[in-house]
């Protein structure tokens, strides 16, 4: 009962922290491009609309950031984790089981953020975006 009490509360606050500093995280890493703030004086139009290649930029940003900022740094901890784990079993298969399989499951994970990256950078220059993109 007590099991269930603490990862109930674990996930609640967890949860809490990520949904109140989720705006804070969004604004502060740069996602959201300015858009519809100067106006142009011969037109009285804005000089940076907010339109189709603004959104794909918002796109290309928050991939940029999960893929760049988030990922790789995570597994590159995990790469590190495990060689630990590896090296430090001392003869157990089992560790040395769990060493793989985590790098295993860590690789194939990577691999798959990264084809999702060329999917998507695919479809966005399919459909016209010319904005700067990342690893081009």
């Amino acid at each position: 009962m007590f099991k269930k009490i603490s990862r109930f509360t674990f996930a609640f606050v967890l949860g809490f922290i990520i949904i109140f500093s989720t705006p804070v995280l969004v604004f502060g890493a740069g996602l959201v491009p300015v858009c519809n703030t100067t106006v142009d004086p011969v037109t009285g139009a804005f000089s940076d609309p907010c339109d189709f290649n603004m959104l794909m930029t918002i796109i290309n940003n928050v991939i940029t950031y999960l893929l760049v900022i988030l990922a790789t740094p995570l597994f590159a901890i995990i790469i590190v984790y495990t060689g630990w784990l590896y090296l430090s079993s001392g003869g157990s298969t089992e560790n040395v089981t769990k060493a793989k399989g985590i790098f295993k499951n860590a690789l194939v994970g990577y691999v798959i953020a990264l084809a999702a990256w060329l999917i998507v950078k695919t479809i966005l220059v399919t459909l016209g975006f010319t904005g700067p993109m990342f690893l081009s």
